[in-house]
């Protein structure tokens, strides 16, 4: 009897433990946070910052991180030039300087960001960083958005080898857009045979195909039924489910469609279209689709709403099949969410709706990178 009590207590122990370790690593995580504006940008000099100040090629409150791919101790930041005064459009910060304004410095370097020179980027709209370390950069090539847009370049994809930095592919989609495209999002995946495959969403209700091996490109159209109650300004949201032996999924939905949709990675390769696509679910809501969590779920938020939700993409698009991961925070919306150190999720959020309005300060938007943990955020600094 006394060795069955000895052995419930060294279970119960052994329970406990296990709790308080979970509790301590998720205030681990849960207390990191870096903030990000647009004074934090590091220049080469102070002589030229000056010089970017005082020319308009800098102006701190134009700066915004939209999107973002984890690399180790650094993370690398999509800042779209949607208004003028944007210095550097991609940028890196040092994920080991917690808790104080991350330096964004530019990635690769200063060289690749000067406007108007179509071998440097213009726009960088989404970055996606793949198995292999790559890390894919979808370029717009249309500068001041937000205000009077110029078509600086034609747009582009970038390839970044992340374990040196160097540039191993271009890519110009200038025979695949039209003058209506709205080129939103991308991600890559590699069939059985290790040849990677580039997917980006025009908004214009098509999905662009890039066989990297081959060299060759496809302008998937998507049927009117899928952009159905959309405007010619909604958002194309893509995603990549990553299945072993060649099976992976794109699972792709409009801000303001009816439902959600997938087709297989293979399909696309093969330029199918209508034939391979899959309803998922119908939505109730608008739904804010942010990223994956490396495997089959889906990380989404409702249209103005801050709560963050993890749907199982192998269970059908319903509410109840949502599960909720983070409270709302009443100051910032979440524009992307990624997977960051042992496989934690990160998020980053901004004041999304000052931005937009151009009611921001002079630093411009207060962005956060930060782990996403259940408890709510109180810090609206």
């Amino acid at each position: 009897m006394g060795c069955r009590n000895n052995r419930f207590s060294l279970v119960l122990h052994c329970l406990l433990l296990a709790v308080i370790a979970s509790v301590v690593s998720e205030h681990e995580y849960c207390d990191k946070v870096y903030r990000i504006n647009g004074n934090s940008i590091e220049f080469p000099c102070e002589s030229t910052k000056n010089i970017y100040l005082s020319t308009q090629r800098y102006i701190a409150r134009h700066v915004m991180p939209v999107r973002f791919q984890y690399d180790g101790n650094r993370c690398i930041m999509a800042l779209p030039r949607l208004r003028h005064g944007v210095p550097t459009t991609l940028g890196q910060i040092d994920l080991n300087k917690p808790s104080c304004y991350a330096h964004i410095k530019p990635y690769p370097c200063w060289a690749y960001q000067e406007e108007g020179n179509c071998n440097s980027l213009q726009s960088v709209i989404d970055v996606f960083a793949d198995v292999k370390r790559i890390l894919w950069v979808l370029d717009s090539g249309i500068t001041n958005f937000l205000e009077q847009p110029i078509k600086r370049c034609p747009p582009q994809v970038y390839a970044f080898n992340l374990a040196n930095d160097k540039t191993v592919k271009t890519i110009d989609l200038s025979d695949l857009v039209k003058p209506s495209s709205r080129l939103q999002y991308l991600v890559t995946d590699y069939n059985e045979l290790g040849h990677p495959a580039v997917f980006v969403s025009d908004g214009d209700g098509a999905l662009l195909v890039l066989d990297v091996n081959s060299n060759k490109q496809y302008r998937v159209v998507l049927p009117r039924a899928i952009s159905a109650g959309c405007g010619d300004s909604d958002v194309l949201y893509l995603m990549l489910i990553p299945k072993p032996k060649g099976q992976s999924v794109v699972v792709f939905s409009y801000l303001c469609g009816q439902k959600v949709y997938s087709i297989k990675a293979e399909h696309l390769r093969n330029g199918k279209g209508s034939s391979a696509i899959v309803e998922l679910g119908t939505k109730r809501r608008h739904s804010v689709f942010l990223g994956t969590d490396g495997g089959s779920g889906v990380v989404l938020r409702y249209r103005g709403e801050a709560e963050l939700f993890l749907w199982d993409t192998e269970q059908p698009y319903r509410e109840c099949n949502f599960v909720q991961i983070q409270n709302a925070d009443e100051c910032r919306l979440s524009t992307h969410v990624g997977v960051g150190k042992n496989q934690h999720l990160l998020s980053l959020a901004s004041n999304l709706g000052d931005f937009l309005n151009n009611t921001s300060g002079v630093g411009g938007a207060s962005s956060r990178l930060k782990y996403v943990c259940k408890e709510c955020d109180d810090d609206c600094f």
